[in-house]
């Protein structure tokens, strides 16, 4: 089944939990578990990389030193 690059975190997730599934029933002749194998690596790979950015949107919602509410950057956030 041919994917892109672009799919959605839960298409990527989906396929890659097809791939264990298929894998561990053991019933894959191992040509096309090495292929199944590549091809979860690098749904794994891309999955990072939408959690990596993802991370970079998180903003944390504190309060100012005058008591406003304000956007800080998930990056610079300190944790309480």
């Amino acid at each position: 089944m041919a994917r892109t690059k672009s799919q959605s975190f839960e298409a990527n997730i989906s396929r890659l939990e097809e791939i264990v599934r298929r894998l561990d029933d053991g019933s894959v002749p191992l040509e096309d578990a090495i292929k199944l194998f590549q091809e979860g690596t690098e749904l794994t790979a891309r999955c990072n990389k939408l959690l990596d950015q993802a991370e970079l949107e998180v903003v944390k919602l504190t309060k100012g030193p005058d008591g406003t509410i304000e956007e800080v950057p998930f990056a610079n956030a300190e944790f309480e």
